[in-house]
């Protein structure tokens, strides 16, 4: 078997679910060159995902989360500033406190009404035609406007930042040379009109908020919340937007499932949903660094050591998933992965989940006999599992 998890090919069409299950079975923690002289132990065994995400005195996520060195917004800053994720405790958990009293499930139910109106609002732009491009104008305007809602920001402008995204987590040689640090340019440089509009005129928004939040009894740098901004845009459409397209394609290819929670979406989505995030895992992988010498699996490893985890191969771990490859809307209990797992587990996880449910029942409750008309294309990335066009037809009710 070629193994190959760093090319975007690998990704187009979904996981490579063939890698994955060979190594499982043979080599499930595999080292795997990184084609610059050195290499990275690709994890794919669901105990071992799971362990590694919840011990961060072992595996560190300092200095970065992507494969390669060195990340990108950290180099561009030339100082000591990062981003939350590529932070351990207890600063990691300082940080997270700003912001996490925002994010529990509890806010995110109070806002849940908002959600619908946006789900709502964006079904109706496009009903009357009876197509559309669905990733662009149906699964990514969901998230999009929610982070701009929450941050204080014109709808608009979310789905400006949206696209800012996108280039950021294409890979760079499938671009223009430039493309994603220019990107990020764009988004910094956004980034720096929200601290001038929110301090001269705060309001009760999260951007307000953590400009006006105190870390350690200072506030924060420009630097810091610039990178909390772009983390907030970044990761708060990752997970949504691509669940929402793959996971419809997903239930096209599967329509007996698709049937049933049409049926009944109220009472069938919140499991269907779930299902779908263990099916799909938008996120690709998480790395970490070892920081002392340690044994996973049985194999040994050596501080400084790269370890990937593969969030897809891990929800398919037969180990961990009666009947893994099969898609089952009423799948329970399911401890998938999607969101990781200990002290990183996503930050908007119950405001993905609202969301996913929200825009999902529009669609199914909306957009009848909804079918794929035309080409799909994947995001050449070997870091989020998508997809960036998936025209679609449908009868409108």
């Amino acid at each position: 078997m070629h193994i190959d998890l760093l090319s975007p090919a690998s990704f187009v069409g979904g996981h490579p679910h063939d890698q994955y299950d060979w190594l499982r079975r043979n080599a499930p923690i595999h080292w795997h060159d990184d084609g610059a002289g050195g290499g990275f132990w690709a994890v794919t065994r669901f105990d071992d995902v799971n362990r590694i995400g919840r011990n961060a005195e072992i595996f560190s996520s300092e200095p970065t989360i992507s494969i390669a060195d060195p990340d990108l917004a950290q180099a561009n800053f030339q100082s000591d500033y990062k981003m939350m994720l590529m932070m351990d405790p207890p600063e990691h958990t300082a940080y997270r406190k700003l912001i996490s009293r925002e994010f529990t499930q509890g806010p995110a139910r109070q806002y849940q009404s908002r959600i619908q109106q946006l789900a709502t609002q964006i079904v109706d732009a496009v009903i009357d035609r009876g197509e559309c491009e669905f990733v662009s104008e149906i699964a990514g305007e969901m998230p999009s406007f929610v982070i701009a809602d929450l941050m204080g920001l014109p709808l608009e402008d979310g789905r400006k930042l949206y696209e800012l995204t996108e280039v950021i987590h294409t890979a760079p040689e499938e671009q223009p040379e430039g493309a994603v640090l220019t990107a990020v340019m764009k988004m910094f440089e956004y980034g720096r009109g929200v601290i001038e509009e929110k301090r001269r005129h705060p309001a009760d928004d999260l951007a307000s908020k953590l400009l006006h939040a105190e870390l350690d009894g200072r506030r924060l740098t420009d630097e810091e919340f610039l990178l909390f901004f772009m983390l907030l845009i970044d990761a708060g459409g990752d997970t949504t937007r691509n669940l929402v397209s793959t996971g419809m394609r997903a239930l096209l290819q599967h329509p007996d499932q698709l049937a049933k929670l049409a049926a009944d979406p109220d009472r069938r989505m919140p499991a269907a949903r779930d299902e779908l995030l263990r099916w799909t895992s938008p996120v690709i992988y998480m790395r970490r660094r070892v920081k002392q010498p340690t044994t996973l699996g049985g194999q040994a490893l050596a501080a400084e050591d790269r370890v990937v985890m593969y969030y897809g191969a891990a929800n398919r771990d037969p180990d961990a998933f009666d009947r893994p490859n099969v898609l089952d809307l009423e799948r329970s209990p399911n401890r998938h992965l999607a969101f990781g797992s200990g002290h990183h587990i996503c930050l908007g996880q119950w405001f993905a989940r609202l969301e996913i449910d929200a825009i999902l029942t529009e669609v199914l409750r909306r957009m009848k006999n909804i079918r794929i008309v035309g080409e799909l294309a994947w995001m050449p990335s070997n870091f989020i599992c998508g997809l960036t066009r998936m025209p679609v037809a449908f009868d409108a009710k």
